[in-house]
């Protein structure tokens, strides 16, 4: 950056937070009564009346631009902000005057035209639009909110930024840190506060110290190449933001990959590191927003660990493997996919010695991790050939990673000792990796092809009536697609309307020609990509309608035909993946519905299900819970605004969402164990994200053993019975396979 267009940035900082500063310092005066004396305790947020508006705005700036980022509604944002003003206060306010305090602070930016408020029907987390409308956040002047960011002091507790110091550890039967973050993220039950309070979670805190205690850097090279492609303007490109077509997304993912460079530039300097807690559940997150390891392929293409560690015997080979995953090579051999490398070695030397003309590594799965690991070979074709070292000294500081094959699934397996469905993620040793995505996409396949064959049997007509059909549709659907760049046009409900109109005519033909539909795609690589995400978080609870949405939404991109289609169809073919991994994986079908009966044995008590987590000493309380709909009633220049939020301090238990959810939430506790484990009882630094397990290159031989012994360790010590021992539920585990869980060790795919 020129010292010209750094002074700039650093004015339009200045400027930007004195605007905000000066515009909450003036309205303080009105927390005040009429003599200016004292606070004026009438209005909800007079606790801030003498507070440091600079040091508020700052202290907070992370969870605004954080909840901007994941398009929050108003409401979560004010609590978030509250909860935060909360903490660095120590005023321990209740969530309605929580709000109150976010809600003083929001007000400064949206009189300085940063942000602005609008009311609209928001979505719930399968896409379908909410019954009410509510607020929600619009940025008007993204730079402005950007350049604040210049100005934190992240060596001073401010909240969801990395720190250039190690952070204080945790304590045992301290359920708050130094910094006022809780040991459990979002709101836990009372009952696991309690818990905690009282110990046994030793093991936990040694693990969470343990990551917090790992330094991480910026990587230079890759710095460069983030910012100079961010300015591109051409079709190839590895930033999702330059392809994004909807305007809110669009503007997140801007937020965001500004947010990752602003944040990456002031410590590219310094080493950094992350505070990490987990949720109920015991997964580990950090607390740090946009970059960090657990972020996305934007922030995690820039980060290096701080301490090298040389590569060793077998460093080399598990960088390339990890290269070729990255790269998207990652259904073939260890060995072929290091081999895929070598093969390509000048062609990838090529993308770093000019990556903005050789531009091809644009195209990879994961392309700055990608490049990242390019320019580590780069890095390291010159220490053997210009400098004449040894390869097995060169000091390595890129954390690379390998994931499991469909985790909760495999979980799901281990617990049910299912011999059949082992093979498919790759539990068992074999030649190539098993692939369960492509299995039951074999089998849908199969289904489609039944239902098409029964029905043209039926009627011989069928496919020029479903050309009529199709084609009608099409036709309507693009008619909204292209008035929906403005959605109040009467254009666009006319556009809506008849779509709609032709949906209910049709409803019946839509539905009985969807087999004809589907049996248009003949390419075997996009019907894997379509059931993947569906088969993928079945080990998780997936629900049939949530198939029809991840059917609906992620075949619009894969191409043109599969764009447009009637929600019939996708509900056709949802409903088929969801019944066929029920009938074809019984093993983790039956662990599914059993833990439902144990969401539906603690219904009947009322009660939450709550147990001690092995290992870890977590305790877990499931609390979904009913939350009491409160009004707070917030004004801005002389408008009242009505705003609803769930009231949780007289919440009761939510019985249909316990059942729902125990199967995807004790299956995430699992796994959260074996996460813990690996962190804990390894002599090296490892970072994780959930299942996805790194280490330097040069500690990755133990660590691909580690991953797998760990693995053998916690089901030795039946985590399933520990749990339902707890719950006086034994007698709901079903008869068990015959699967040995030791083969894992001697399986390559397992973790790769």
């Amino acid at each position: 950056m020129s010292i010209q267009s750094a002074t700039k940035r650093n004015n339009n900082m200045t400027k930007t937070l004195d605007l905000l500063v000066s515009n909450m310092q003036e309205r303080q005066k009105f927390l005040l009564d009429l003599k200016g004396e004292k606070p004026d305790k009438r209005n909800k947020a007079w606790h801030l009346h003498d507070a440091d508006a600079r040091d508020l705005l700052l202290h907070t700036y992370g969870q605004v631009l954080s909840k901007i980022e994941i398009l929050s509604e108003l409401t979560n944002m004010l609590s978030s902000v509250g909860n935060s003003v909360n903490r660095r206060l120590k005023l321990r306010l209740g969530e309605v005057d929580s709000i109150h305090l976010g809600w003083f602070v929001f007000i400064s930016y949206i009189d300085t035209g940063i942000l602005s408020i609008k009311r609209k029907k928001g979505k719930k987390k399968n896409g379908r639009l909410k019954k009410h409308s509510s607020y929600h956040i619009q940025v008007q002047d993204v730079k402005a909110l950007n350049s604040v960011l210049e100005a934190v002091d992240t060596t001073d507790k401010v909240e969801l930024f990395p720190s250039p110091i190690k952070p204080k550890h945790w304590v045992v039967s301290q359920f708050l840190h130094d910094t006022g973050y809780p040991l459990i993220k979002k709101a836990p039950h009372e009952d696991a506060v309690k818990a905690c309070k009282e110990g046994g979670t030793e093991y936990l805190i040694e693990t969470l110290n343990k990551l917090g205690d790992v330094g991480w850097r910026i990587n230079p090279f890759m710095f460069d190449v983030f910012k100079k492609c961010k300015y591109l303007n051409t079709q190839k490109t590895p930033f999702k933001f330059q392809k994004e077509v909807d305007p809110k997304k669009k503007a997140s993912l801007i937020i965001e990959a500004e947010a990752i460079e602003s944040i990456a530039e002031r410590n590219k300097d310094n080493a950094f590191y992350h505070l990490y807690n987990v949720d109920f559940r015991g997964r580990i997150y950090p607390n740090t927003a946009f970059l960090h390891e657990q972020s996305s392929d934007n922030a995690k293409g820039l980060l290096l660990l701080d301490e090298p560690v040389e590569l060793g015997k077998e460093g080399l080979y598990w960088l390339m493997v990890h290269t070729a995953n990255m790269f998207g090579n990652d259904k073939v051999s260890l060995d072929d996919r290091a081999q895929f490398v070598q093969d390509n070695w000048q062609t990838f030397i090529e993308y770093v010695e000019d990556p903005m003309a050789n531009d091809d590594w644009m195209n990879a799965d994961k392309p700055f991790c990608f490049l990242a690991c390019c320019y580590e070979l780069y890095m390291i074709d010159n220490w053997v050939n210009e400098c004449e070292l040894n390869v097995e000294e060169f000091p390595s500081n890129l954390p690379i990673y390998v994931d499991g094959s469909n985790n909760g699934v495999q979980h799901l397996v281990a617990m049910s000792k299912d011999v059949d469905v082992a093979p498919l993620v790759n539990l068992v040793p074999q030649d190539l990796p098993g692939d369960v995505y492509m299995f039951i996409a074999d089998k849908v396949i199969g289904n489609v092809e039944r239902d098409y064959n029964k029905l043209i049997e039926e009627d011989s007509e069928a496919e020029e009536k479903f050309k009529d059909i199709y084609d009608e549709f099409v036709k309507l659907e693009q008619s909204v697609n292209h008035y929906s760049s403005n959605s109040k046009s009467d254009l666009f409900s006319e556009a809506m309307k008849r779509r709609s109109e032709f949906g209910n005519l049709n409803r019946h033909l839509l539905t009985k020609y969807a087999p004809i539909y589907w049996s248009k795609i003949k390419e075997r690589k996009i019907w894997r990509k379509t059931v993947k995400r569906p088969v993928m978080t079945l080990g998780y609870g997936a629900v049939q309608y949530g198939m029809v949405d991840m059917v609906h939404d992620d075949t619009r991109s894969l191409n043109l035909y599969l764009r447009d289609k009637h929600k019939a169809w996708s509900a056709y073919l949802g409903q088929m993946i969801y019944k066929t991994c029920y009938a074809e994986l019984k093993g983790p079908a039956a662990m599914l519905r059993m833990f439902e009966s144990l969401g539906a044995q603690e219904n009947e008590k009322d009660l939450p299900i709550n147990f001690r987590q092995i290992v870890t000493g977590l305790p877990f309380v499931h609390a979904y819970r009913k939350g009491v709909t409160k009004t707070v009633k917030l004004s801005y220049n002389n408008t009242r605004m009505e705003l609803d939020f769930t009231l949780w301090a007289e919440a009761t238990l939510d019985k249909d969402k316990q059942k729902q959810s125990a199967p995807p939430n004790i299956v995430h506790s699992v796994d959260a164990v074996h996460l813990s484990m690996y962190v804990h009882d390894t002599d090296y630094p490892v970072t994780v994200v959930h299942d996805s397990f790194g280490c330097h290159a040069g500690n990755m031989d133990k660590a691909f053993v580690d991953v797998r012994n760990k693995f053998v360790e916690l089901y030795e010590l039946n985590p399933l019975e520990h749990i339902f021992d707890q719950m006086d539920a034994l007698p709901l585990i079903p008869e068990k396979g015959n699967l040995d869980v030791k083969e894992i060790i001697d399986s390559d795919y397992a973790f790769a």
